[in-house]
């Protein structure tokens, strides 16, 4: 992108988390993608080429972990960071980090925790 921003694609398919994940974004200078469901992100992340991807762990279509797998099966999309955002950390970390998740981030996702894994997977951009 001309702007120099890192561009991430952030799913989640509860409007308010979406938007305040979009502000987080936008407060650490970071240009948001949003997707609304796993469908959604994957087309997205396919089109988009994203730096990096957080996607939500319970979602309507599909889980947070079918998405992982799904992007890391496709040739565009596998070497993209992706960080499962989850409030159950614990009982998914182990089976997120198997399918190739970059890291798993607890929810309630606040701003520092999703710029420390975002600076830890693509280094620090200020």
């Amino acid at each position: 992108m001309s702007d120099g921003k890192k561009r991430i694609l952030v799913v989640d398919d509860e409007p308010n988390l979406l938007d305040m994940l979009v502000d987080f974004c936008d407060d650490i200078d970071v240009s948001a993608i949003p997707a609304e469901n796993g469908t959604q992100a994957l087309e997205k992340a396919a089109s988009e080429k994203p730096d990096a991807i957080t996607v939500d762990m319970r979602m309507p279509d599909m889980t947070g972990l079918d998405v992982i797998l799904k992007l890391k099966e496709n040739e565009t999309t596998q070497n993209i960071p992706v960080f499962l955002c989850t409030a159950d950390g614990k009982l998914h970390e182990e089976e997120a980090l198997k399918r190739g998740a970059a890291k798993v981030i607890p929810k309630p996702v606040t701003r520092a925790s999703l710029k420390q894994a975002l600076e830890g997977a693509l280094g620090a951009w200020e």
